[in-house]
């Protein structure tokens, strides 16, 4: 009990009332705002949202809550125009078309910015930055309803954004007429000398811009390999803060050319690891060490522009920043009681109940449930859940190796760091470095050192909550990373794999695979097939190219309906031959990629040279390949 009451008033010291800041009422809407005329022509009359465990409160307060980015001053964002024309870079219209999910004027939201987008205040100046609800609140439409799903994946094309902010940046200095309307918008006072300090921030900013989009290309051979909607390298451009933070001044990146698909966030606080690939660890180690998700959290906000020092101060513990460590918490502790969303009948056809019970015998005959667990989910109302996450090696699941390599190859120089100990505690860090090491120390300095924007009094109050709560509030002490049905806990070598998750709520969260490269469930048992084997063999195989950016829900094969790009030309068309963006594997139920053969205690089977035995499944007919599909509707 006395543990108890030293949280709760930690907690009260440091957080306060949080659903203040969002107003006393909040709209039943959400502050939703329907898109007149979009681009894909995705016309919708309503928004409804689904029974997720999130009133309209929790919605809100996520959507606007800072966790310390400073992308750019928000004045500056306010008022800046389109590269080619006079509408804002921010109009509904412009976040549309990229993307974003725009929303009304609120109480929380007084200038009607998008989902994510959010005002961040710092050492006495306002900026505009981004929070994970940017990239981590979706929507599908059917037939004119617009179905919000908190904590899934967003369409949203981040990287055309901020092309297109460096673009409108630099259009905005150079052109006179361009730079006197923002400069009128912006500052009260135009004297030439203040015009002139304006004009050289507002260049120093592009400069900035297009420095970080040059650093974090996604270039391979020489060439650019664009994202396109819903997707985004996350963990290269993280990386690249990093390395550009240990070397001021200097080029220090790696292409960051591995896009993924946003995750979804439901669970994931109860997972033992996160991300694709399991790099992020959610429990604490055995040194009491790198505070599971906060640490996880931290290293997000540091990647979308959050400020921050390695060069550390005379006296600091640890490295100064904008990152807002007790919102982290306070999102880590919102997103535990979000629960995946249950398939609409309301809104979407109802799930043909006989053909999805002969689904989930598929699924056991596929053996889905060895990966993604019995049933595929578990109970998403049970407080207690845990989900032990289960990796398969590159090579098993034959998936696109790119993302999982970058995490563990990529290096840099050291810069600050060269000659101080490495999270092991044993090594020290020598000219060049693995860039994740290097993630894990400034990701933890961050987390040590106090907000030097409060008084001295209340920074250490907030820094004793934000570890007392990574500690105390966290049920996930221990773990071991399994990958493929044994304990493999070497680093990094244990990366080299991705994780399969539960499959609940699974129906809400195309593209599929990691990479976003297969565009329904349909398909997801569908062999890959070359161009010119599909012809020949004259089977059905996955698209090596479909359409990406529409909203339209296709609920039979369950994902994005494929449009017309000769009609709208600005849809983004993923072409899975490019680098980093394959179709293959996964492909069990085409019997083109292998199971381990498992003993009854789900023990790998090994031969007589100890070499794990593999089997291949049959090929799943089409009435079974529907049922399947019938049957993940019901997760």
């Amino acid at each position: 009990m006395k543990r108890e009451w030293t949280l709760f008033v930690f907690a009260v010291l440091a957080s306060g009332c949080s659903y203040l800041s969002q107003g006393i009422i909040a709209d039943e809407d959400r502050y939703a705002q329907i898109a007149s005329n979009d681009i894909f022509n995705d016309r919708i009359e309503k928004i409804v949202y689904l029974d997720q465990n999130w009133d309209r409160y929790d919605s809100v307060w996520f959507y606007n809550t800072t966790q310390g980015s400073n992308l750019l001053p928000y004045q500056i964002f306010l008022h800046l125009e389109q590269a080619k024309s006079q509408e804002l870079l921010r109009s509904p219209e412009n976040m549309q078309r990229l993307r974003f999910l725009t929303q009304k004027k609120s109480h929380a939201n007084p200038d009607g910015l998008p989902i994510g987008f959010v005002k961040n205040r710092y050492q006495g100046n306002d900026y505009v930055g981004l929070t994970c609800a940017a990239c981590h609140t979706g929507q599908i439409n059917y037939h004119g309803t617009g179905i919000r799903i908190d904590g899934g994946p967003s369409l949203a094309d981040v990287e055309s954004f901020l092309l297109e902010l460096e673009f409108a940046l630099t259009e905005s200095v150079n052109d006179a007429d361009k730079f006197n309307r923002l400069l009128t918008n912006v500052i009260s006072i135009k004297n030439d000398l203040e015009k002139e300090a304006f004009r050289l921030t507002l260049q120093g900013i592009a400069e900035d811009q297009h420095r970080y989009n040059e650093a974090s290309a996604p270039i391979h051979n020489g060439k650019p390999i664009h994202y396109g909607y819903g997707r985004l390298d996350a963990f290269g451009r993280i990386y690249n803060q990093v390395l550009s933070h240990l070397t001021p001044g200097k080029q220090n990146a790696n292409p960051a050319n591995a896009p993924v698909s946003y995750p979804f966030l439901w669970d994931t606080p109860q997972h033992d690891y996160v991300q694709w690939n399991g790099v992020g660890e959610n429990h604490l180690n055995e040194k009491g060490g790198f505070l599971g998700p906060l640490a996880r959290n931290v290293g997000e906000a540091m990647g979308v522009f959050a400020t921050f020092d390695l060069d550390k101060k005379k006296g600091d513990k640890g490295y100064r920043s904008s990152v807002n460590v007790p919102n982290l918490v306070k999102i880590e502790g919102q997103l535990k009681s979000l629960q995946s969303p249950l398939w609409p009948e309301a809104f979407l056809p109802k799930i043909d109940r006989s053909l999805a019970e002969i689904g989930k015998h598929v699924y056991e005959q596929y053996r889905c449930s060895t990966c993604h667990g019995a049933d595929g989910a578990f109970d998403r109302a049970d407080p207690n859940r845990r989900v032990i996450a289960q990796f398969s090696k590159m090579g098993t699941v034959g998936t696109d190796p790119v993302m999982a390599v970058n995490a563990m190859e990529q290096i840099g120089f050291s810069g600050l760091f060269q000659g101080q100990k490495m999270p092991n505690g044993k090594d020290l860090f020598k000219e060049k470095t693995s860039v994740l090491p290097a993630l894990m120390v400034a990701g933890k300095g961050v987390v040590i050192e106090p907000d030097h924007d409060q008084f001295i009094v209340v920074r250490w109050v907030q820094r004793s909550f934000n570890f007392l709560t990574a500690f105390f509030d966290n049920p996930i002490k221990h773990t071991d990373r399994h990958v493929d049905f044994e304990i493999d806990n070497r680093m990094p070598e244990g990366l080299a794999a991705y994780k399969a998750r539960p499959l609940n709520g699974i129906w809400a969260t195309a593209p599929y695979l990691h990479n976003g490269s297969v565009p329904n469930l349909y398909e997801l048992f569908l062999p890959h097939c070359a161009d010119g084997e599909k012809m020949i063999m004259a089977q059905q195989c996955r698209s090596n190219r479909f359409a990406v950016g529409s909203r339209e829900f296709d609920p039979m094969r369950v994902g994005f309906s494929n449009q017309d790009v000769t009609k709208y030309k600005e849809l983004f068309v993923f072409d899975t031959s490019l680098h980093g963006n394959s179709n293959a594997g996964h492909e069990y139920t085409s019997g083109k990629t292998a199971v381990i053969r498992q003993d009854a205690s789900g023990h790998p089977i090994r031969n007589l040279e100890g070499k794990v035995e593999m089997e291949w499944l049959p090929k799943i007919t089409d009435s079974d390949r529907w049922a399947l599909v019938e049957y993940l509707k019901t997760l």
